[in-house]
């Protein structure tokens, strides 16, 4: 009897004869461009950190703003914004206190009717965290941005009228900002600038 060996080419080799697998050069040019991929993410992050921060804090300061309007002329009692350099608070005059009818005046105004910080009740707070809170007067120049010192504070009174006086409230974070151009009527946002550096 006879045996034969036959002989057969592996199909994983190449007609060469050596088997196929990435080169150096193609291993580190996947690697670049995996790098180049995850540095494009990390800084479309950091820049939407910086945009979610301050838009949630302008929603917030807006929805301060509206709910301290509706309380003054439902309640007809002052409320105001009062903004100080680690935070923005709501406060007004106490609501949950009835006052006789006979009573002259308005709760939480002096005899020289401005308003009185030690008769305030505190209704919503918002804490700043990173982000700077500015104010701007009606009818001042652009750049007459407010910023309270510490344990200094602004206050932006709404009218039991319904009128409030017209200013631009400014969220930042260092070159990124929001402004918002607040109606005098209704306490909201009229206009809004938003410059977000990337």
């Amino acid at each position: 009897m006879m045996t034969s060996a036959v002989r057969t080419k592996n199909r994983l080799t190449s007609s060469a004869g050596r088997q196929r697998g990435m080169t150096l050069l193609e291993t580190i040019l996947a690697m670049v461009i995996v790098l180049i991929v995850i540095g494009v993410g990390l800084a479309y992050q950091f820049t939407s950190n910086d945009k979610e921060l301050l838009r949630k804090a302008s929603i917030r300061i807006e929805a301060m703003s509206s709910r301290g309007h509706a309380m003054s002329v439902l309640h007809q009692k002052p409320f105001w914004i009062r903004i100080e350099r680690d935070k923005v608070v709501l406060a007004g005059a106490d609501v949950r206190q009835q006052e006789p009818e006979d009573q002259i005046g308005v709760s939480g105004l002096t005899e020289d009717e401005e308003f009185s910080e030690s008769n305030e009740e505190v209704y919503d707070t918002l804490e700043a965290g990173e982000a700077v809170i500015a104010l701007r007067r009606w009818g001042t120049q652009e750049d007459a941005w407010i910023e309270p010192e510490e344990g200094e504070s602004i206050v932006w009174q709404f009218q039991s009228t319904g009128l409030c006086e017209p200013v631009s409230i400014r969220v930042a974070r260092e070159d990124s900002y929001i402004i918002m151009h607040m109606n005098p009527l209704t306490a909201r946002v009229d206009e809004e600038e938003a410059v977000i550096v990337q």
